[in-house]
């Protein structure tokens, strides 16, 4: 049927619209459900004995090994001396730390915040924003901020637990003092390298080891506790509360040091979806926080007595053993250090991987390292980011003690994020009244104020550096969350409805061609502008025509039963939408495929895939605006390729580029 004159004049302004266009893919606001990602296994979670092993592997190797630096940086930094008023308080406020902040508040009441089974602070963002959409813009930078910090963790921690445990050879020959710092880049350079292979090959050992790691650190506590038993005292709430009153503005100082022996408590919540919530729990309540403390108290015992009869106290935790046992036992922290080490890396990698889904980062190459479970992946750029950071901290402080000092700031302040977040939980999805939800958030709220203010107090003498990696990964999503809203305000503003766009085919100057053509949009009612694009330089339209809408949810899995909807718009054409939960690594062919059941034709033979990205050049609006855009257009412009991100085979992609002014 030949188009009249109104068709025409519609076709003629949708094409001169187009004329700057481009079609990108967009990750857009939330839907629900639950399964596993296209072409994964499902995943469950071990049981029983094998749960509980396998949540000592992955969650608790940070925390598990604070006991080699915690004791003796505090005698090192003077916040506490060899008496027994000093060191019972102080093993009281870490006692206390322990059951208060990881076992009552982490173990018990955040991990109730579970988003579909998956923990973290993204996951509990995306929680928090679906039950009180008002507050979406505040809860997003909540994200950034706590997400950042993370970061900062995640850089800290591999560098401070490894440099501790090699310290040990210290203990066993003080002329071995100047191969530590050579031996800890080694082995960090060795754990970095093998990143690429993933930590499922070997994460079966990891829980083995962990368990005979707090077996260890239990027996050897247990023994300095029978030669000192008053350190039991310790026990006794009365004892923490009343050293820290009488230490006065001191205090700041100890709660410092007492806050290096609950880092890696928030793994608890950020590691649940890997082996689930009720296998972390007793994990942490049968075997880890028993052997912590038998350990806090045994290292408290030994230097009580050692100062009873003179002599000094420096490393504690490697004086525990005799010096037949000094080998092994610096052999087996190394070990220990490396898999908590391991952790962490790998939370890196699972949180770049959901903040690339939800719009916070840029696109990156992001490689399955496991085809059973899902969630396990590894980004190279992150990789090396964390290994030239950890490295040049190492060179920059030298000594775990000297870190220490810049350990905490980070991980408090990542407690303070989410101690807010899970108030909102606690309000919008749990349905807690205000009567019963701000007395005890409120009340964990102080107690994780209180040690993140003690950590600020220690800027100057290395929290700076925590503070600097945060402050620059805020900047950088705050730009790119920034610069994807205006991109897409600039994109509407200039996009054409997707019925005026339709029209447009009836026109006799497009010719119709054989084969499929699958047009990536950026929003349903617009029209994909590689699709104008096309009609305007190259004059044809294909035969059969899919508009691939693409979301990404605020759940982390999506159940593949309800993936993909179809919306047939006649003649050959289909609107298809397909949703990705925030875990999952999109497979856009897998999905195409799969509405073939739903009736959309596609032919396999002459399929083709267009896409295209913005060429963006800076505009002249000034503000805040100003100082953002530059980064933001670099980072669009050395994201990850985007057929090779959705998995669509090169050879089936056409890129069509435009020029954006933002």
């Amino acid at each position: 049927m030949a188009p009249n004159d109104e068709d025409r004049s519609e076709h003629d302004a949708a094409v001169a619209k187009s004329a700057d266009g481009e079609a990108v893919l967009a990750q857009t606001a939330p839907d629900l459900d639950h399964m596993p990602s296209v072409g994964l296994k499902p995943h469950a979670h071990a049981a029983g004995h094998a749960g509980v092993l396998a949540a000592l592997g992955i969650v608790f190797g940070d925390i598990g090994t604070s006991p080699i630096y915690t004791l003796d940086t505090a005698f090192k930094s003077g916040v506490i001396h060899p008496v027994p008023d000093d060191v019972l308080g102080f093993l009281s406020l870490i006692v206390w730390s322990l059951f208060v902040v990881v076992g009552i508040w982490y173990a018990v009441f955040i991990m109730r915040a579970d988003n579909r089974g998956e923990g973290g602070i993204f996951a509990l963002m995306a929680l928090a924003a679906k039950s009180v959409p008002r507050f979406a813009g505040f809860i997003a930078v909540a994200g950034i901020i706590g997400a950042s910090l993370f970061y900062g963790d995640a850089v800290i921690t591999p560098a401070i637990s490894v440099l501790s445990a090699v310290e040990g050879l210290e203990v066993i020959a003080p002329a071995l003092e100047e191969v530590v710092l050579p031996m800890a880049i080694v082995i960090l350079t060795t754990l970095f390298a093998v990143q690429r292979g993933g930590a499922s090959k070997v994460g079966g050992w990891f829980g083995p080891i962990i368990l005979v790691w707090f077996a260890v650190l239990a027996v050897v506590g247990i023994k300095e506790i029978a030669f000192y038993p008053q350190v039991l005292y310790a026990l006794d709430p009365r004892a923490g509360i009343e050293f820290l009153i009488g230490t006065g503005p001191a205090g700041f100082a100890v709660m410092a040091v007492v806050v290096l022996a609950v880092t890696g408590g928030e793994a608890l919540y950020a590691d649940m979806g890997h082996v689930g919530r009720d296998a972390t729990r007793k994990a942490f309540a049968f075997v880890v926080a028993p052997a912590l403390v038998l350990n806090y108290l045994g290292q408290g015992a030994w230097a009580l007595g050692r100062a009873a009869g003179g002599f000094d106290v420096e490393n504690p935790f490697f004086h525990l053993v005799s010096a037949h046992f000094a080998v092994p036992l610096v052999l087996l922290a190394t070990v220990a250090t490396v898999i908590a080490s391991q952790a962490v890396i790998s939370g890196a990698f699972t949180l770049t991987h959901q903040a690339a889904h939800l719009g916070f980062w840029p696109r990156t190459d992001t490689r399955h390292t496991s085809a059973e479970e899902r969630g396990q992946v590894y980004v190279h750029s992150i990789n090396l980011l964390l290994f030239v950071g950890v490295i040049a901290i190492v060179l920059i402080f030298q000594k775990s003690e000297k870190l220490a000092e810049a350990y905490g700031f980070a991980v408090t302040g990542t407690m303070v994020v989410t101690t807010i977040l899970a108030y909102i939980v606690a309000r919008g999805v749990w349905g807690w009244s205000r009567l019963q939800a701000i007395p005890l958030v409120g009340c964990f709220m102080v107690i994780v104020l209180a040690f993140f203010v003690s950590c600020a107090t220690k800027i100057l003498h290395g929290a700076w550096l925590p503070l600097v990696i945060g402050a620059l990964l805020i900047f950088v999503m705050s730009a790119w969350r920034m610069g994807r809203l205006r991109l897409a305000a600039r994109r509407r503003h200039e996009g054409v409805p997707i019925k005026i766009a339709l029209s447009a085919l009836r026109s006799p100057r497009i010719e119709h061609v054989r084969g499929t053509a699958i047009y990536l949009m950026e929003d349903p009612s617009l029209a994909p502008r590689s699709f104008l694009h096309n009609l305007k330089h190259n004059k044809c339209a294909h035969q059969q025509i899919v508009f691939l809408y693409i979301q990404t949810t605020d759940e982390p899995w999506v159940d593949n039963a309800t993936r993909a909807s179809v919306d047939q718009l006649g003649d050959g054409l289909a609107m298809v939408k397909v949703r990705f939960g925030f875990m999952e690594t999109p497979d856009v062919p897998s999905a195409v495929k799969a509405t073939e059941a739903m009736g959309v034709y596609v032919d396999k033979k002459d399929l083709s895939f267009f896409v295209s990205r913005a060429h963006l050049v800076e505009g002249d609006e000034g503000g805040i605006w100003t100082w953002l855009r530059g980064l933001f257009i670099f980072l669009y412009r050395n994201q990850a390729d985007p057929a090779e991100y959705y998995q669509i085979p090169p050879g089936r992609v056409i890129d069509l580029g435009a020029q954006i002014t933002i």
